[in-house]
């Protein structure tokens, strides 16, 4: 009896031509995600400029000079939170201007009395209307609306350099 090889061509698969692969749904994914990534972009830069994260007195480069030598005077607004007013039982704004007193602003009902604010800017404003340098020191826990509120009543006010400054804390 003899034996038969299984054909050949049974064992091969037929050649066809390579498919492209469909690249329609990548694109449509890059054209979706490449304008929601640079509208993002363009937010975050806005939120930084809109914040000004200058820290203190430095950050320019230089020590003194410029100005003649003379100390730029600034007043600054204190947002104190929650962690502050357990210890010290005030909670609410400081604001201290050179040359005065500093003055305590209590919170209403829990919330930051805004309204008491911008009287003491405007005060403030109509005793010194050269004084364009404010500084916002922000405890950790205060709400970013609240230091957003801040920030705008000091630009509402005519404070044009208004600068981000948290507390110094020292643990010893």
């Amino acid at each position: 009896m003899a034996r038969y090889r299984p054909s050949e061509m049974r064992q091969q698969k037929a050649q066809t031509a390579p498919q492209e692969p469909n690249l329609v749904p990548i694109m449509n994914l890059f054209l979706t995600i490449i304008p929601f990534m640079l509208m993002f972009v363009v937010i975050s830069q806005v939120a930084l400029v809109a914040l000004n994260f200058s820290q203190g007195e430095g950050g320019g480069g230089s020590s003194g000079g410029g100005g003649g030598g003379a100390n730029i005077e600034k007043v600054e607004i204190i947002i104190l939170d929650s962690d502050y007013a357990k210890k010290n039982q005030f909670l609410g704004f400081e604001v201290r201007e050179p040359g005065m007193d500093t003055k305590m602003l209590p919170a209403v009902n829990e919330n930051y009395d805004f309204v008491a604010l911008d009287k003491q800017l405007k005060s403030i404003r109509d005793r010194k209307a050269d004084l364009i340098d404010i500084t916002v020191t922000v405890y950790p826990n205060v709400l970013y609306g609240d230091l957003m509120k801040t920030i705008d009543l000091s630009k509402a006010n005519g404070f044009t350099q208004v600068h981000y400054n948290r507390p110094v804390v020292n643990y010893y």
